[in-house]
């Protein structure tokens, strides 16, 4: 527990350097592109358990692969497979009221064994009712108790952002941003892996998972929290980025990112919007 406070801790307070671009921001760029989210019919909703099989029902028209994404830290002007290769595929059950992910990524040096936030993840960002705006506090130097209030009652309580290892620490799967630790536990949340690499290897990685939306997302009471409804023809705003560590331990090789801007993990305003389908027939 000391060590998630203090991840949590580490990654509040180097807000305070950053200026977070306001939905105004005439240089910002939100990408336009409203993507689709497949519905599993009743009882059909992928097992999470690592296996692909449940997601043969999903066409191509639901990927987003690396040629989607563009990086943000200026590192590389275009995607190159043969360094790194991933596909997203999204799905979502009326019934369970979930959003259900197929992450399949290839790389040619997976970062995983130090416990910190130095290692490949995949950051996932979601506003289930489009409501936008930002979710991540702005910290500046104030009393310690101020900060404990925002962190509280502002962080993450109406959008919602998971730093997924790839592939876990031991036990643990994931830092979700904000003190709604009970979203990434069952059964607002589980996941599954398989791979068979070891640190520094080359290697492909399967990552299969649901997350539960929240309009309002309480630290203290998911019973007192309001879930989102998601409902057929309604637009979620989602967003991930790839963060690819190789063997440098002070520098990352990469930030893929699906928004066009970068401070889509504090702001939903840059969150693309992705379209809940109906049942295909």
């Amino acid at each position: 527990m000391k060590h998630l406070f203090h991840l949590f801790a580490t990654a509040a307070m180097t807000l305070m350097a950053i200026n977070m671009a306001s939905a105004q921001d005439t240089n910002a760029v939100v990408s336009n592109h409203r993507y689709m989210i497949y519905q599993f019919p009743k009882g059909k909703e992928p097992k999470i358990d690592g296996n692909t099989d449940d997601w043969r029902c999903v066409g191509r028209a639901y990927e987003v692969t690396e040629q989607f994404m563009k990086e943000d830290e200026k590192k590389h002007a275009k995607p190159d497979t043969a360094t790194l290769k991933f596909t997203m595929r999204v799905g979502w059950s009326a019934a369970t009221q979930r959003l259900y992910f197929l992450y399949e990524a290839e790389d040619d040096y997976w970062r995983f064994s130090e416990n910190t936030l130095s290692t490949d993840i995949l950051e996932v960002v979601v506003d289930g009712d489009c409501s936008g705006g930002p979710f991540i506090q702005r910290f500046h130097p104030t009393a310690a108790n101020d900060v404990q209030t925002a962190w509280f009652n502002f962080q993450g309580v109406q959008a919602q952002n998971y730093h997924i290892f790839t592939p876990p620490h031991g036990d643990d799967w994931c830092m979700y941003w904000g003190p709604q630790i009970w979203l990434k536990q069952k059964p607002y949340a589980d996941h599954a892996y398989r791979y068979a690499f070891k640190e520094g290897e080359r290697g492909k990685l399967v990552l299969e998972f649901y997350i539960t939306p929240y309009d309002r997302a309480l630290a203290d009471s998911p019973e007192k929290s309001v879930p989102t409804v998601l409902r057929e023809g309604n637009d979620v705003g989602l967003c991930w980025a790839v963060i690819d560590w190789d063997s440098n331990p002070t520098s990352k090789n990469g930030f893929w990112n699906l928004s066009r801007t970068h401070t889509m993990y504090g702001n939903a305003d840059y969150l693309p919007k992705f379209r809940l389908m109906p049942v295909e027939r």
